[in-house]
C-alpha cells in the first residue's frame, strides 16, 4: 500500500510526517508567546479563531535554537479536533511512499528514541525517520526525545585525554 508524507529538515536530520494528519503548512508568522511555557514551545497562533500551541522541533530535539529563517515553516498536524503547530527548519517535498519500502521492525535513529518513530525509508541516498508525530508532541516536557548515547572513554577528550597516545 502507498501512502503520502511531508518530508522535511530538523538541523541535518531528515524526517516524515503522514500527509493525512497535515492539515497545512504555513510560514512562521504572528505567533504569541507563551509565559512560562517549556522551552521548545514557540507559542500559539490563531488559526481561524482557533489558537495552536506551536512547538519547535529543534528545541524538542534538545538542538540548538536557530533564528527562524526564510525556510522555516510550521506544519499543522491534527486528530480527533486537536491541532498543533510544529516548526521545521524546512519542508522538503510531499513524497509518496510503498509500505514494503519502510522499515518499521526494531527501528532505531540516531536522532529520535524509537518510540517516537514509525520507520525508517531510505529515499536516494538518505534515511527518512517517520515520526509519530502525535506521540512527539504528547511526551512530557522532562522526557528526552534523543537516544541516550553510550560513553566511549576515548570520547571528546580533547588534548589531556591524549597524552601518552
Amino acid at each position: 500500500m502507498k501512502r503520502k508524507y511531508v518530508a522535511f529538515r530538523v538541523g541535518e536530520e531528515q524526517f516524515g510526517i503522514g500527509l493525512d494528519e497535515v492539515a497545512k503548512i504555513i510560514r512562521l508568522e504572528n505567533v504569541t508567546d507563551v509565559p512560562a511555557a517549556p522551552s521548545f514551545v514557540e507559542g500559539v497562533l490563531n488559526l481561524g479563531g482557533d489558537v495552536v500551541p506551536v512547538v519547535n522541533l529543534r528545541g524538542r530535539f534538545s538542538l540548538p535554537r536557530l533564528a527562524p529563517s526564510r525556510w522555516s515553516r510550521v506544519i499543522v498536524v491534527e486528530r480527533e479536533q486537536r491541532r498543533f503547530g510544529v516548526l521545521v527548519d524546512g519542508v522538503r517535498e510531499i513524497l509518496e511512499l510503498d509500505d514494503d519500502n519502510i522499515l518499521t521492525e526494531a527501528v532505531s535513529a540516531p536522532a529520535v528514541k524509537s518510540e517516537f518513530v514509525l520507520g525508517i525509508a531510505k529515499i536516494q541516498d538518505s534515511l527518512l525517520v517517520l515520526l509519530d508525530i502525535f506521540r512527539v508532541l504528547s511526551a512530557p516536557p522532562e522526557v528526552s526525545l534523543r537516544p541516550e548515547l553510550p560513553l566511549r572513554p576515548e570520547a571528546d577528550l580533547g588534548p589531556i585525554g591524549n597524552l601518552g597516545a
